[in-house]
């Protein structure tokens, strides 16, 4: 799976415009997440990498892809801590983190690394 990280416009309609070039390739957006601050940017997983990069090229979007990594966690109190401490002592970058899913007694997480 890959996530794309996408540079935006800060006003009203750019998140609605993404969204939009996206499902008119007829791509599923699976997670997404969009922070505005000094910049404005989302971060989207799809169930289609390739034509989600044809709708950004050609709306002329900004964006850069990463390879979505994945683990399985237990669904407890510390696991998230412990996992993203062992990435650190480990010299890991993460650049991302998802929950993707919860089942029962575990939680599988999505990541990325520089």
């Amino acid at each position: 799976m890959k996530e794309f990280r996408i540079n935006m416009s800060d006003e009203p309609g750019s998140l609605a415009e993404l969204c939009e070039t996206i499902a008119s390739k007829d791509v599923n957006i699976l997670t997404i997440v969009a922070i505005s601050g000094e910049s404005a940017s989302a971060a989207i997983l799809t169930d289609n990498a390739d034509a989600t990069s044809a709708a950004l090229d050609g709306m002329d979007a900004e964006y850069s892809v990463a390879d979505l990594k994945s683990a399985k966690l237990d669904h407890k109190p510390g696991s998230l801590a412990a996992f993203t401490r062992g990435m650190g002592n480990s010299g890991v970058n993460l650049t991302s983190l998802y929950v993707m899913s919860i089942d029962g007694d575990s939680a599988t997480i999505g990541y990325t690394t520089d």
